[in-house]
C-alpha cells in the first residue's frame, strides 16, 4: 500500500487534466501546432510522473518498466482525447493524441536522465 503513494503525483495531475478538459476555457491558440505543443509538455509532465510511480514500485525490468509507463500514460491520452468529444466546446482530435504519445515518450526520458543523473551524484 505504501508504494501506492508514488501514484499520487501522477494521479493528481491527470485529475487537473480531466477537469481543464471538462470545460470550454475559450482559449483560442492561433499560432499553428501551438497547441500541439501543449499537449506533448502535459503529457511529459504526466510521463515523469507516471515513470516515478511505475519504476518504484514494479519489480521487473527497466524496459518493461518504461513499456508500462508509456501504454498506460498514451492510454491516459487517449482517454482525455475521448472525454473532449462529450465536451461541448471540445473536440476529440487523433493529431492531439499523437502529441499527447510524443510527451508521453519525452516525459520518459527526461525522467530516465533525471534518475541517471540523481545516481551519478549519489556515488559522488
Amino acid at each position: 500500500m505504501k508504494k501506492f503513494l508514488y501514484f499520487i503525483p501522477a494521479i493528481l495531475f491527470y485529475l487537473l487534466i480531466f477537469i481543464l478538459s471538462s470545460q470550454d476555457l475559450g482559449i483560442r491558440i492561433h499560432v499553428h501546432h501551438l497547441d500541439k505543443a501543449v499537449h506533448m509538455i502535459e503529457f511529459a509532465i504526466m510521463a515523469s510522473l507516471l515513470s516515478l510511480g511505475f519504476f518504484n514500485v514494479l519489480n521487473a525490468s527497466t524496459a518493461t518498466k518504461i513499456i508500462a509507463t508509456f501504454f498506460f500514460g498514451l492510454g491516459l491520452g487517449v482517454l482525455d482525447e475521448f472525454h473532449q468529444h462529450y465536451i461541448p466546446g471540445r473536440t476529440m482530435d487523433a493529431q492531439d493524441a499523437a502529441a499527447d504519445a510524443v510527451g508521453v515518450a519525452c516525459g520518459i526520458l527526461i525522467y530516465l536522465y533525471l534518475r541517471k543523473k540523481r545516481k551519478q551524484a549519489a556515488k559522488v
